[in-house]
Protein backbone atom coordinates (compact mmCIF):
# COMPACT_ATOMS: atom_id res chain seq x y z
CA UNK A 1 0.00 0.00 0.00
CA UNK A 2 1.26 3.81 -0.54
CA UNK A 3 2.31 6.08 2.01
CA UNK A 4 4.08 9.83 1.74
CA UNK A 5 6.94 10.41 4.71
CA UNK A 6 8.36 13.80 4.69
CA UNK A 7 11.66 14.58 5.45
CA UNK A 8 14.26 17.81 5.60
CA UNK A 9 17.31 17.64 3.35
CA UNK A 10 20.70 20.32 2.82
CA UNK A 11 20.37 21.69 -0.63
CA UNK A 12 23.79 21.10 -2.53
CA UNK A 13 23.93 24.70 -4.48
CA UNK A 14 22.75 26.63 -1.58
CA UNK A 15 23.11 24.56 1.68
CA UNK A 16 19.79 25.73 3.19
CA UNK A 17 17.30 23.53 4.58
CA UNK A 18 14.55 22.15 2.28
CA UNK A 19 11.67 20.05 2.80
CA UNK A 20 10.97 17.03 0.82
CA UNK A 21 8.50 13.81 0.59
CA UNK A 22 9.03 10.64 -0.27
CA UNK A 23 6.11 8.12 -1.71
CA UNK A 24 6.55 4.56 -1.35
CA UNK A 25 4.58 2.09 -2.40
CA UNK A 26 5.08 -1.20 -0.51
CA UNK A 27 2.75 -4.55 -1.40
CA UNK A 28 2.64 -7.95 -0.53
CA UNK A 29 4.39 -10.24 -3.73
CA UNK A 30 6.11 -7.42 -5.02
CA UNK A 31 8.75 -5.06 -5.48
CA UNK A 32 8.87 -2.31 -3.73
CA UNK A 33 8.93 1.77 -5.73
CA UNK A 34 9.50 4.64 -3.97
CA UNK A 35 10.05 8.41 -5.61
CA UNK A 36 11.12 11.50 -3.57
CA UNK A 37 9.18 14.76 -4.66
CA UNK A 38 9.82 18.43 -3.93
CA UNK A 39 5.49 18.97 -2.64
CA UNK A 40 2.93 16.25 -1.17
CA UNK A 41 0.89 16.75 -4.10
CA UNK A 42 3.81 15.86 -6.77
CA UNK A 43 4.20 12.76 -4.11
CA UNK A 44 0.21 11.90 -4.03
CA UNK A 45 0.09 12.32 -8.12
CA UNK A 46 3.02 9.91 -8.55
CA UNK A 47 0.75 7.57 -5.29
CA UNK A 48 -2.39 7.84 -7.66
CA UNK A 49 -0.10 6.51 -10.61
CA UNK A 50 1.75 3.69 -9.38
CA UNK A 51 -0.21 2.33 -6.56
CA UNK A 52 -1.68 -0.59 -8.65
CA UNK A 53 -1.01 -4.10 -9.21
CA UNK A 54 -0.04 -3.68 -12.83
CA UNK A 55 2.57 -0.87 -11.88
CA UNK A 56 4.41 -3.19 -9.73
CA UNK A 57 6.78 -5.80 -10.79
CA UNK A 58 6.08 -9.14 -8.86
CA UNK A 59 8.74 -11.09 -7.29
CA UNK A 60 8.55 -14.54 -6.56
CA UNK A 61 10.46 -15.13 -3.19
CA UNK A 62 8.54 -16.78 -0.35
CA UNK A 63 6.85 -20.08 0.60
CA UNK A 64 5.92 -22.95 -1.90
CA UNK A 65 2.46 -24.31 -1.28
CA UNK A 66 3.89 -27.44 -0.52
CA UNK A 67 6.22 -25.90 2.48
CA UNK A 68 2.65 -23.62 3.10
CA UNK A 69 0.65 -27.15 3.34
CA UNK A 70 3.49 -29.00 5.73
CA UNK A 71 3.03 -26.06 8.19
CA UNK A 72 -0.48 -25.85 7.94
CA UNK A 73 -1.21 -29.56 8.48
CA UNK A 74 1.19 -29.31 11.56
CA UNK A 75 0.04 -26.31 13.04
CA UNK A 76 -2.88 -26.09 15.74
CA UNK A 77 -6.32 -25.10 13.86
CA UNK A 78 -7.49 -22.01 14.31
CA UNK A 79 -10.91 -20.07 12.99
CA UNK A 80 -11.07 -19.87 9.32
CA UNK A 81 -8.30 -23.21 8.81
CA UNK A 82 -10.46 -26.03 10.77
CA UNK A 83 -11.71 -27.63 7.90
CA UNK A 84 -9.73 -30.02 5.79
CA UNK A 85 -9.15 -33.33 4.38
CA UNK A 86 -6.28 -35.39 3.36
CA UNK A 87 -7.47 -36.04 0.09
CA UNK A 88 -8.05 -32.55 -0.77
CA UNK A 89 -4.62 -31.45 -0.19
CA UNK A 90 -3.15 -33.93 -2.12
CA UNK A 91 -4.70 -32.74 -5.19
CA UNK A 92 -3.58 -29.22 -4.63
CA UNK A 93 -0.01 -30.30 -3.94
CA UNK A 94 -0.56 -31.82 -7.86
CA UNK A 95 -1.35 -29.12 -9.39
CA UNK A 96 -0.33 -26.08 -7.30
CA UNK A 97 2.39 -27.54 -5.00
CA UNK A 98 5.70 -25.93 -6.84
CA UNK A 99 4.22 -22.84 -7.01
CA UNK A 100 5.18 -19.85 -4.88
CA UNK A 101 2.04 -19.08 -2.88
CA UNK A 102 1.90 -15.57 -3.82
CA UNK A 103 1.82 -16.00 -7.29
CA UNK A 104 -1.19 -18.32 -7.35
CA UNK A 105 -3.76 -16.36 -8.58
CA UNK A 106 -7.73 -17.08 -8.87
CA UNK A 107 -6.93 -18.04 -12.33
CA UNK A 108 -4.36 -20.89 -11.57
CA UNK A 109 -7.47 -22.29 -8.79
CA UNK A 110 -10.23 -21.91 -11.33
CA UNK A 111 -8.38 -24.06 -13.69
CA UNK A 112 -7.61 -26.63 -11.83
CA UNK A 113 -11.34 -26.60 -10.03
CA UNK A 114 -11.81 -27.51 -13.87
CA UNK A 115 -9.61 -30.38 -14.12
CA UNK A 116 -11.48 -31.78 -10.55
CA UNK A 117 -14.82 -31.48 -12.45
CA UNK A 118 -13.54 -34.12 -15.55
CA UNK A 119 -11.49 -36.27 -12.53
CA UNK A 120 -13.71 -39.50 -11.77
CA UNK A 121 -14.99 -40.21 -8.56
CA UNK A 122 -13.26 -43.16 -6.66
CA UNK A 123 -15.44 -46.03 -4.78
CA UNK A 124 -13.54 -48.25 -1.79
CA UNK A 125 -13.55 -51.84 -3.12
CA UNK A 126 -11.81 -54.76 -1.20
CA UNK A 127 -8.77 -54.73 -3.53
CA UNK A 128 -8.31 -50.62 -2.95
CA UNK A 129 -9.54 -47.27 -4.32
CA UNK A 130 -10.74 -47.39 -7.90
CA UNK A 131 -11.52 -45.52 -10.65
CA UNK A 132 -15.64 -45.13 -11.60
CA UNK A 133 -17.46 -43.63 -14.37
CA UNK A 134 -18.89 -41.25 -12.23
CA UNK A 135 -17.95 -37.76 -12.09
CA UNK A 136 -16.85 -36.08 -8.63
CA UNK A 137 -20.37 -34.57 -7.36
CA UNK A 138 -20.53 -30.83 -6.76
CA UNK A 139 -20.50 -31.58 -3.12
CA UNK A 140 -17.20 -32.83 -3.39
CA UNK A 141 -16.20 -30.70 -5.41
CA UNK A 142 -16.61 -27.98 -2.48
CA UNK A 143 -14.66 -29.85 0.00
CA UNK A 144 -11.57 -29.69 -1.78
CA UNK A 145 -12.32 -25.39 -2.77
CA UNK A 146 -12.98 -25.11 1.39
CA UNK A 147 -10.19 -27.06 2.13
CA UNK A 148 -7.85 -24.80 -0.29
CA UNK A 149 -9.51 -21.67 1.53
CA UNK A 150 -8.09 -23.33 4.90
CA UNK A 151 -5.05 -22.93 3.34
CA UNK A 152 -5.24 -19.65 2.18
CA UNK A 153 -6.84 -18.20 5.64
CA UNK A 154 -4.14 -20.06 7.29
CA UNK A 155 -1.26 -17.85 4.85
CA UNK A 156 -3.44 -14.43 5.64
CA UNK A 157 -3.01 -15.75 9.55
CA UNK A 158 0.73 -15.72 8.72
CA UNK A 159 0.92 -12.10 6.65
CA UNK A 160 2.55 -14.54 3.72
CA UNK A 161 -0.61 -12.79 1.53
CA UNK A 162 -2.44 -10.06 1.50
CA UNK A 163 -5.09 -11.14 0.03
CA UNK A 164 -7.26 -14.14 0.06
CA UNK A 165 -7.25 -14.94 -4.01
CA UNK A 166 -11.07 -17.20 -3.38
CA UNK A 167 -12.68 -14.82 -1.42
CA UNK A 168 -15.01 -11.82 -3.06
CA UNK A 169 -16.57 -13.96 -5.41
CA UNK A 170 -13.25 -14.90 -7.41
CA UNK A 171 -13.24 -18.83 -7.35
CA UNK A 172 -17.38 -19.61 -6.94
CA UNK A 173 -18.21 -22.97 -5.47
CA UNK A 174 -20.66 -25.55 -7.39
CA UNK A 175 -24.31 -25.31 -6.62
CA UNK A 176 -25.06 -28.90 -5.02
CA UNK A 177 -27.88 -31.11 -5.11
CA UNK A 178 -30.01 -32.05 -1.99
CA UNK A 179 -28.51 -35.20 -1.61
CA UNK A 180 -30.15 -38.96 -1.01
CA UNK A 181 -32.90 -37.57 0.97
CA UNK A 182 -34.63 -41.02 1.97
CA UNK A 183 -34.99 -41.77 5.73
CA UNK A 184 -36.61 -45.67 6.46
CA UNK A 185 -39.35 -45.90 8.21
CA UNK A 186 -39.84 -48.27 11.18
CA UNK A 187 -41.49 -50.67 8.94
CA UNK A 188 -38.66 -50.42 6.32
CA UNK A 189 -35.87 -50.83 8.75
CA UNK A 190 -37.58 -54.21 10.08
CA UNK A 191 -38.57 -55.56 6.38
CA UNK A 192 -34.51 -54.75 6.01
CA UNK A 193 -33.49 -56.50 9.17
CA UNK A 194 -35.66 -59.26 8.29
CA UNK A 195 -34.59 -59.76 4.78
CA UNK A 196 -31.05 -59.29 6.24
CA UNK A 197 -31.41 -61.99 8.75
CA UNK A 198 -32.45 -64.12 5.82
CA UNK A 199 -29.26 -63.52 3.49
CA UNK A 200 -26.77 -66.26 2.69
CA UNK A 201 -24.89 -64.08 4.34
CA UNK A 202 -25.27 -64.86 7.99
CA UNK A 203 -23.00 -61.77 9.41
CA UNK A 204 -25.38 -59.17 7.10
CA UNK A 205 -27.96 -58.78 9.54
CA UNK A 206 -25.58 -57.60 11.96
CA UNK A 207 -23.55 -55.07 9.86
CA UNK A 208 -27.08 -53.67 8.84
CA UNK A 209 -28.03 -53.27 12.62
CA UNK A 210 -24.53 -51.71 12.97
CA UNK A 211 -25.13 -48.77 10.29
CA UNK A 212 -28.43 -47.78 11.77
CA UNK A 213 -27.09 -47.95 15.39
CA UNK A 214 -23.68 -46.22 14.75
CA UNK A 215 -24.30 -43.78 11.77
CA UNK A 216 -21.32 -45.29 10.11
CA UNK A 217 -20.42 -44.80 6.48
CA UNK A 218 -20.09 -48.45 4.85
CA UNK A 219 -16.28 -48.30 4.61
CA UNK A 220 -15.64 -47.68 8.07
CA UNK A 221 -18.17 -50.30 9.43
CA UNK A 222 -16.96 -52.91 6.56
CA UNK A 223 -13.30 -51.99 7.34
CA UNK A 224 -13.94 -52.43 11.21
CA UNK A 225 -11.44 -54.93 12.63
CA UNK A 226 -11.50 -56.76 15.72
CA UNK A 227 -8.46 -55.11 17.42
CA UNK A 228 -10.43 -51.62 16.83
CA UNK A 229 -13.42 -53.22 19.10
CA UNK A 230 -13.86 -53.00 22.64
CA UNK A 231 -17.04 -54.52 23.81
CA UNK A 232 -16.52 -53.54 27.35
CA UNK A 233 -16.03 -50.08 26.71
CA UNK A 234 -19.15 -50.20 23.95
CA UNK A 235 -17.27 -48.80 21.23
CA UNK A 236 -15.42 -49.79 18.21
CA UNK A 237 -12.44 -47.28 17.42
CA UNK A 238 -12.26 -45.80 14.05
CA UNK A 239 -8.36 -44.43 13.41
CA UNK A 240 -8.86 -43.20 9.82
CA UNK A 241 -11.94 -42.10 8.56
CA UNK A 242 -13.04 -40.33 5.61
CA UNK A 243 -11.55 -36.50 6.81
CA UNK A 244 -8.76 -38.15 8.26
CA UNK A 245 -9.86 -38.09 11.93
CA UNK A 246 -10.20 -40.69 14.64
CA UNK A 247 -13.56 -41.24 16.15
CA UNK A 248 -14.75 -44.08 17.99
CA UNK A 249 -18.85 -45.97 16.72
CA UNK A 250 -21.44 -46.59 20.00
CA UNK A 251 -22.23 -50.26 20.47
CA UNK A 252 -25.94 -50.50 21.68
CA UNK A 253 -26.94 -54.14 23.16
CA UNK A 254 -28.45 -55.95 20.79
CA UNK A 255 -25.02 -55.26 19.04
CA UNK A 256 -22.41 -56.23 21.31
CA UNK A 257 -24.47 -59.56 22.12
CA UNK A 258 -23.86 -60.32 18.24
CA UNK A 259 -20.72 -59.45 18.27
CA UNK A 260 -19.53 -61.93 21.18
CA UNK A 261 -21.23 -64.30 19.18
CA UNK A 262 -19.66 -63.53 15.72
CA UNK A 263 -16.17 -63.21 17.61
CA UNK A 264 -16.23 -67.13 18.57
CA UNK A 265 -16.37 -68.39 15.02
CA UNK A 266 -14.75 -65.79 13.06
CA UNK A 267 -11.22 -67.46 11.41
CA UNK A 268 -8.25 -67.35 12.90
CA UNK A 269 -6.48 -65.80 9.47
CA UNK A 270 -8.40 -62.77 9.96
CA UNK A 271 -8.85 -59.52 12.08
CA UNK A 272 -11.94 -58.18 10.20
CA UNK A 273 -15.05 -58.12 12.00
CA UNK A 274 -17.26 -58.64 8.51
CA UNK A 275 -14.61 -60.52 6.83
CA UNK A 276 -14.89 -62.17 3.22
CA UNK A 277 -15.53 -66.00 3.77
CA UNK A 278 -13.47 -67.04 0.64
CA UNK A 279 -10.86 -64.38 1.33
CA UNK A 280 -10.59 -63.71 4.99
CA UNK A 281 -7.78 -61.52 4.60
CA UNK A 282 -10.06 -58.52 3.15
CA UNK A 283 -13.70 -57.11 4.04
CA UNK A 284 -16.70 -58.73 2.33
CA UNK A 285 -18.03 -57.38 -0.49
CA UNK A 286 -21.83 -56.64 0.29
CA UNK A 287 -22.79 -55.01 -2.94
CA UNK A 288 -25.17 -57.97 -4.54
CA UNK A 289 -26.23 -59.51 -0.98
CA UNK A 290 -27.09 -55.99 0.01
CA UNK A 291 -29.00 -55.62 -3.40
CA UNK A 292 -30.41 -59.26 -2.75
CA UNK A 293 -31.79 -57.80 0.55
CA UNK A 294 -33.50 -55.13 -0.44
CA UNK A 295 -35.12 -56.81 -3.26
CA UNK A 296 -36.41 -58.93 -0.30
CA UNK A 297 -37.32 -56.41 1.51
CA UNK A 298 -39.04 -54.64 -1.75
CA UNK A 299 -36.94 -51.54 -1.09
CA UNK A 300 -34.83 -52.34 -4.11
CA UNK A 301 -35.42 -49.08 -6.87
CA UNK A 302 -39.23 -48.72 -5.09
CA UNK A 303 -39.18 -45.14 -6.23
CA UNK A 304 -38.69 -43.16 -9.77
CA UNK A 305 -36.28 -40.27 -8.48
CA UNK A 306 -32.91 -42.48 -7.74
CA UNK A 307 -32.40 -39.35 -4.53
CA UNK A 308 -35.43 -41.24 -3.14
CA UNK A 309 -34.45 -44.62 -3.03
CA UNK A 310 -32.44 -47.20 -0.57
CA UNK A 311 -29.09 -46.96 -0.53
CA UNK A 312 -26.50 -47.96 2.56
CA UNK A 313 -26.37 -44.74 2.87
CA UNK A 314 -29.96 -44.39 3.56
CA UNK A 315 -28.80 -46.53 7.16
CA UNK A 316 -26.85 -43.15 7.91
CA UNK A 317 -28.91 -40.52 6.95
CA UNK A 318 -31.90 -42.50 9.00
CA UNK A 319 -29.41 -42.88 12.16
CA UNK A 320 -28.56 -39.18 12.08
CA UNK A 321 -31.90 -37.83 11.38
CA UNK A 322 -33.24 -39.83 14.09
CA UNK A 323 -30.90 -38.78 16.41
CA UNK A 324 -32.06 -34.93 15.65
CA UNK A 325 -35.88 -35.76 15.81
CA UNK A 326 -35.24 -37.37 19.51
CA UNK A 327 -34.14 -34.11 20.89
CA UNK A 328 -29.94 -34.42 19.99
CA UNK A 329 -28.31 -31.28 18.79
CA UNK A 330 -25.76 -31.15 16.05
CA UNK A 331 -22.90 -31.14 18.10
CA UNK A 332 -24.33 -34.27 20.37
CA UNK A 333 -25.04 -35.69 16.70
CA UNK A 334 -21.68 -34.90 14.98
CA UNK A 335 -20.27 -36.58 17.78
CA UNK A 336 -21.47 -39.62 16.94
CA UNK A 337 -21.90 -39.48 13.12
CA UNK A 338 -17.99 -37.97 12.50
CA UNK A 339 -19.49 -35.06 10.37
CA UNK A 340 -16.52 -32.63 10.19
CA UNK A 341 -18.61 -29.33 10.52
CA UNK A 342 -22.48 -28.32 12.06
CA UNK A 343 -22.69 -27.06 8.17
CA UNK A 344 -22.95 -30.29 6.58
CA UNK A 345 -24.24 -31.98 9.62
CA UNK A 346 -27.32 -29.55 8.58
CA UNK A 347 -28.42 -30.94 5.58
CA UNK A 348 -29.54 -33.72 7.46
CA UNK A 349 -31.91 -31.50 10.04
CA UNK A 350 -34.91 -31.84 7.90
CA UNK A 351 -38.88 -32.78 9.33
CA UNK A 352 -41.55 -34.46 7.42
CA UNK A 353 -45.00 -32.50 7.18
CA UNK A 354 -46.14 -34.54 10.04
CA UNK A 355 -43.52 -33.69 11.87
CA UNK A 356 -44.07 -29.81 11.10
CA UNK A 357 -47.70 -30.23 11.89
CA UNK A 358 -47.49 -31.60 15.26
CA UNK A 359 -44.81 -29.49 16.33
CA UNK A 360 -46.86 -26.35 15.10
CA UNK A 361 -49.72 -27.17 17.07
CA UNK A 362 -47.48 -28.29 20.20
CA UNK A 363 -45.76 -24.93 19.69
CA UNK A 364 -47.11 -22.11 18.31
CA UNK A 365 -50.82 -22.64 18.17
CA UNK A 366 -51.53 -21.02 21.64
CA UNK A 367 -52.74 -24.20 23.04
Amino acid sequence: MGSITKSTRTDAATGKPVKVFRAYVRRQGYASKSKVCATAREAKEWLRENDGSANLQRVTSGKTLNKLIDEFVEAPPTKGTRYWQPAPLEFWREQLGAMKVVDISRGDINAAKSALQARPAMCSTPSGPKLTDRKLTAGSINRYLSTLSSVFNFALDRELIETHPMKGGKVQKLTENTGRRRILTADEQDALLKAAKASEWPMLHLFVRMCLTTAGRRGEVLNLRWSDVSIEDSIAVLHVTKNGRARALPLVADVKVALLEAKKVRPLASDFVFFDPKHPERPKNVKTVWTACRKTAGLLNDREDPLDRVYLHSTRHTAVTRMLKGGANLAQAAAVSGHQTLAMLKRYEHLAAADSVELAERLLAGK
